[in-house]
C-alpha cells in the first residue's frame, strides 16, 4: 500500500520537534485585516496560530506593508495603511497567548521557549519608506523601526526612490542614492534587507553597499524554472558571498513554470530541485523558508482579491492565475511539516535539514537584526 504524504518518517517528526522553523515570508495579514473590519477578536489564537502550530511553524515574518495598496489594508495611503496593520496586530498581541511580536533574537528565543510563536514586522515593497517628496529623509525608516520593523523587501514590481523592481528591467535603473542612504542606515539600526524582486542592477548595487547578510525572501531558481522574476546563478553566487539566505516558496510559478494553468501536479519534492540546485552553487546553509502562502479562507488568489485592477501589481499587468497557484504538497502551511520529509527523501542530514528550516535564517537574523 503507497505511504500517503501526511504519514511522514519518524526522523522527519524527530527534526520537526527539534527545529526552530521560520517562515521568513508570511501573508497572513491579507486576511486578518478582513476579519479585523468584520469585527472579530482573537484572530491570530482562532485562525493562524492553530494552522502554524500544526504546520510545525514557529517562526514567521509577516507582511504589515508594502509598494501596493493589496498589502496596506486597501488604502492608497500606504504610510496610514501600514501604521493600520501594525497597530491591529500590536493590539492582538495584547490579548493573545500565542505570539509575541519580536525586534531580535533574544526576544526570539524568549518566545520559543515560552511555548509561543515569533512574529518579526516585514514589508514587501519600500515606498511607504520614502517620506516627503523631493526630501532624502530617513524619519520614516527610523519611525516605523521603533514600531518593530525588522525585515525590509526594498522593491515590489516597479521603480521607488530606492531603487528598481523587475518591472522596470528595460529601464536598468539600479540603486539611487537615496537607496544607498537606505541600506547604509539599515546596516546601522539592524534591519534585515530583503533583495526579491529585484532588477539585476539593484541587486547588484545593494549587495555592494551592504556590510551585512542579506535575504532573498521567496524566490526560485532559473536554471530549474525559467521564469523572470527567478535567480541567476550570479545573483545565487552573490548571495553565497554575501552570507545571505535564499528562502524558497510554494508558489508554483516560482516553481514550475506556467503549472497553475497546465494542472500539473507540483510538490515540495519539485522545490528541492531548487534547493538542489542552490545547494551545489554555495551550500545548503544559504537556503532557508520564504512560504508566500496567500490561499487563506477569506482570500483565494491576491491578484483577483485585493488588487485595484485585477492581476495587477503596482501599475504592471502580470496576468491572473487561471489555477490555484499554490503547491498541492503542502497545500496549506497547516501542512508544513511535510517539508522535512521531502528533505529527508532527498538525502539532506539533519544538520542540514534544521539549517534549511530556520537555522540559516536564525543566524543572518542574528548578525542583521541583533
Amino acid at each position: 500500500m503507497k505511504k500517503k504524504r501526511n504519514e511522514i518518517s519518524q526522523r522527519a517528526k524527530y527534526l520537526n520537534e527539534e527545529s526552530t522553523f521560520v517562515d521568513v515570508h508570511n501573508h497572513m495579514m491579507f486576511e486578518f485585516a478582513i476579519r479585523k473590519a468584520l469585527g472579530e477578536k482573537n484572530i491570530f489564537d482562532t485562525h493562524y496560530a492553530p494552522k502554524l502550530r500544526e504546520g510545525k511553524i514557529n517562526v514567521i515574518a509577516t507582511s504589515v506593508g508594502a509598494n501596493s495598496p493589496c498589502l496596506c489594508n486597501l488604502t492608497d495611503d500606504l504610510e496610514f495603511g501600514c501604521f493600520e496593520q501594525i497597530d491591529m496586530l500590536r493590539c492582538e498581541e495584547k490579548i493573545s497567548n500565542t505570539f509575541r511580536i519580536c525586534t531580535n533574537v533574544k526576544e526570539i528565543e524568549k518566545t520559543l521557549a515560552e511555548d509561543k510563536i515569533a512574529v518579526l514586522l516585514a514589508f514587501e515593497g519600500a515606498r511607504a519608506l520614502e517620506g516627503r517628496y523631493g526630501e532624502e529623509s530617513l524619519v520614516m525608516l527610523r519611525t516605523f523601526y521603533e514600531l518593530g520593523l525588522r525585515v525590509n523587501c526594498i522593491c515590489g514590481a516597479a521603480r521607488t526612490a530606492f531603487a528598481d523592481g523587475m518591472g522596470e528591467a528595460i529601464a536598468d535603473g539600479g540603486l539611487t542614492t537615496f537607496g544607498v542612504k537606505l541600506i547604509e542606515e539599515m546596516n546601522r539600526i539592524g534591519m534585515l534587507i530583503d533583495l526579491t524582486h529585484m532588477n539585476d542592477r539593484s541587486f547588484f548595487d545593494s549587495l555592494e553597499v551592504s556590510n551585512k547578510p542579506v535575504i532573498v525572501s521567496h524566490i526560485g531558481v532559473q536554471k530549474i524554472c525559467k521564469n523572470p522574476n527567478n535567480l541567476s546563478d550570479e545573483r545565487i553566487k552573490a548571495i553565497g558571498r554575501n552570507k545571505g539566505v535564499i528562502g524558497l516558496e510554494m508558489v508554483k510559478t516560482e516553481i514550475k513554470y506556467k503549472a497553475e494553468e497546465t494542472g500539473e501536479r507540483v510538490t515540495f519534492d519539485d522545490v528541492v530541485d531548487h534547493i538542489d540546485h542552490i545547494s551545489s552553487l554555495i551550500g545548503p546553509e544559504h537556503v532557508g523558508i520564504g512560504l508566500d502562502f496567500d490561499n487563506f479562507d477569506l482570500v483565494h488568489n491576491i491578484h483577483r482579491a485585493m488588487c485595484p485592477f485585477p492581476g495587477s501589481i503596482e501599475g504592471f499587468y502580470t496576468g491572473i492565475p487561471k489555477g490555484d497557484h499554490m503547491l498541492d504538497d503542502p497545500k496549506n502551511i497547516s501542512k508544513a511539516y511535510v517539508i522535512a520529509d521531502y528533505l529527508v527523501r532527498r538525502g539532506y542530514s539533519d544538520k542540514e535539514i534544521k539549517g534549511i528550516l530556520g537555522k540559516n535564517l536564525m543566524r543572518v537574523f542574528k548578525e542583521a537584526i541583533g
